[in-house]
């Protein structure tokens, strides 16, 4: 076997780069009635910007870290090329350098496809991780930092959204048989809040991987060959060079670059704390709104004779669209929006389905997969699922008929209670006989035309009395149904007239107190001559009410001139009123030693308070910060957050 081929990310239809691993599992399926193969999972990707970082963004800089065979910094060109070029010679070439080793254990269900992916994009600085805690896992896994707020550090998590595969069909078309693949994103998600990566070893025992050739001239199965496309050569690219040895790739076991997606529930404290919700999907329900320009497709690999014995393992990723053919802020893959549907506003969300048709070639000279993304009709899958849809609308008709149904039997029922309610039939029928004598006596008074037209005539010259004062007007009116509401107040000193004043100056200012973080309560306001004193910070914290509309907490001339000792926590306590979409707290300090430590805000008084904000200090323009807060989402408490110096 060689190194696969790839081709330029293309302007239209999407571009699909497979692993060779996948292709090896697929032809063990084939070969083995006790190995299956399914397509099962997907990951939903936002690849960031081909720039190089800024203020420790994550970029795709393809300068970074990679080496070529020399040992020297590899060169970038064109973004289209480059992207491709380095995913070839460096993920896929890496990946053959494994399967090729003495070392490999072919039995082993679990691919290396997926640590090789995350391994390159971790050395192109697309993507970072961090250890999590006990609060996010159970089972001490990775997560994407996360640290950053917006302002200073801006680290933008790359997957965006885990789903399931739950649709596939096969199709002959022309000859040729295809298999479909369906990914769907359904109208109801959003983003998935948190993903988690668990660390796992490479499937050999070395912590270096050599070219087989010493002075890699081409990458694996490919000396003396050239690429199809001459704008991509067939050069290694590496992680290093060693002198005698050439160049090599790191094999990090466990580390943080060595990762696999967990789409385990059992690992998501977030999940298992939740009773509304049961799996990925329900966990998506409760994310925002997202971009992607990538998919991450996966397959599972088991056994029939013994079902626990199991693998998810990374199939390819499939890019949307072309990149420009420009290296800066801004140039990226183009992305897709998904929009959650809003309870709130009624605004609509969207969905998304994404349909791969897989044509495998499994000739001698290299095995490999023919990917096509929607480049023919597939009547029968259509047809199945635009009948699905019908089936779906006409059990939508029969539930609203019934529910039509059940009124008519209500109203019914109201009738027959009332008619059957009446003691006796005479009761009714003098009921009736009632409104006839009322209408009848109305009757005799109008039984003529002179009678009418007495009766317009007075109304005639009444009216006429009253516009020329003949008779005198007075109308009273009932000022007592007008009241003062939040933010006015009604004014009536004045007789026979009422005023309305707006009472909303400016900024609600609010007092600040002292908080005590252990027992969770105020111990004293905070002034000029009572100042917070910093070196207390790993203890206390300052705390104030939120107020209606936009707040101002002030803590100029309240803090000691003592560096930090730790955090400093500002606690608002939303008890009395609670935060409304588009409000604004804003954060005032004079001069302020945070000697490296961050200013926290904290608010959700009733679900024990939760961060909202952590600043870093390289993220402070000025030792005078201030920090203006907006409530984006008051039911999720998710706020943007401005340092305005």
């Amino acid at each position: 076997m060689a190194t696969p081929l790839v081709r330029i990310p293309q302007p239209q239809g999407g571009t699909m780069y497979a692993f060779a691993s996948a292709a090896r599992d697929i032809t063990r399926a084939f070969n083995s009635a006790d190995i299956n193969f399914e397509f099962s999972k997907f990951a939903l990707l936002d690849l960031p910007d081909f720039t190089q970082s800024v203020n420790n963004s994550n970029t795709i800089d393809f300068e970074l870290n990679l080496k070529q065979p020399s040992g020297q910094a590899y060169v970038a060109g064109q973004p289209n090329v480059d992207f491709a070029q380095t995913f070839q010679n460096y993920a896929l070439n890496l990946e053959e350098i494994l399967l090729k080793d003495d070392d490999y254990d072919p039995i082993i269900l679990q691919s290396d496809a997926e640590k090789i992916f995350f391994k390159w994009l971790s050395s192109l600085g697309a993507i970072d991780f961090r250890a999590t805690d006990s609060n996010e896992s159970t089972t001490g896994a990775y997560a994407e930092n996360n640290s950053a707020i917006l302002g200073g550090a801006n680290y933008d998590p790359v997957v965006k959204y885990l789903g399931s595969i739950d649709a596939e069909n096969d199709v002959a078309y022309q000859g040729n048989t295809y298999h479909e693949v369906y990914i769907n994103v359904p109208t109801a998600v959003g983003n998935t809040p948190q993903v988690l990566f668990k660390p796992t070893d490479y499937n050999t025992s070395a912590n270096k991987a050599y070219p087989t050739d010493v002075n890699a001239q081409n990458v694996e199965g490919r000396e003396g060959q050239s690429h199809p496309d001459p704008n991509i050569n067939l050069l290694p690219v590496v992680d290093n060079y060693t002198s005698g040895s050439g160049p090599f790739y790191d094999i990090q076991t466990n580390a943080t670059n060595s990762v696999q997606i967990d789409f385990d529930t059992a690992s998501y404290v977030a999940i298992q704390n939740n009773p509304d919700v049961q799996s990925l999907l329900d966990f998506a329900k409760t994310g925002q709104q997202f971009r992607f320009n990538a998919v991450l497709v996966y397959y599972d690999l088991y056994s029939s004779s013994v079902p626990a014995n199991r693998a998810t393992n990374l199939y390819g990723i499939l890019i949307l669209d072309d990149i420009a053919d420009a290296f800066g802020p801004g140039t990226k893959i183009h992305e897709q929006i998904k929009f959650k549907p809003n309870e709130v506003t009624g605004l609509n969300g969207n969905a998304f389905s994404l349909k791969l048709n897989l044509k495998f070639n499994s000739s001698l000279d290299n095995v490999g997969v023919e990917t096509s993304i929607n480049d023919f009709t597939t009547f029968s899958m259509d047809l199945f699922m635009d009948t699905t849809t019908a089936l779906e609308n006409a059990t939508d008709l029969l539930l609203q008929a019934n529910n039509r149904y059940g009124k008519v039997v209500d109203r019914l029922d109201a009738i027959e209670n009332l008619v059957l309610g009446t003691a006796k039939a005479t009761a009714l029928e003098t009921r009736i006989q009632g409104l006839e004598d009322d209408f009848t006596a109305s009757s005799l008074q109008l039984q003529d035309s002179s009678a009418l037209l007495n009766l317009i005539n007075n109304a005639h010259n009444k009216i006429n009395q009253l516009v020329d004062g003949t008779i005198p007007v007075e109308l009273q009116y009932n000022t007592d149904v007008i009241f003062a509401g939040r933010g006015t107040t009604v004014d009536k000193s004045v007789a026979d007239k009422i005023k309305i004043n707006n009472e909303v100056n400016g900024y609600a200012v609010s007092d600040v107190y002292k908080w005590d973080i252990a027992s969770k309560i105020t111990t004293g306001e905070i002034t000029t001559s009572a100042q917070f004193d910093n070196t207390q910070s790993n203890q206390y914290g300052v705390w104030a009410k939120l107020n209606d509309y936009t707040n101002r907490f002030s803590l100029i001339n309240l803090l000691s001139s003592d560096p930090l000792n730790s955090s400093l926590n500002i606690y608002i306590d939303d008890s009395t009123r609670g935060w409304k979409i588009g409000q604004v707290f804003k954060i005032a300090i004079d001069t302020i030693d945070v000697s490296g430590n961050n200013i926290k805000v904290w608010t959700n008084q009733a679900g024990g308070y939760q961060a909202i904000a952590d600043i870093d200090p390289s993220q402070l323009l000025t030792n005078k910060p201030y920090i203006e807060l907006v409530c984006i989402d008051p039911v999720n408490y998710v706020f943007e957050v401005d340092i305005l110096r």
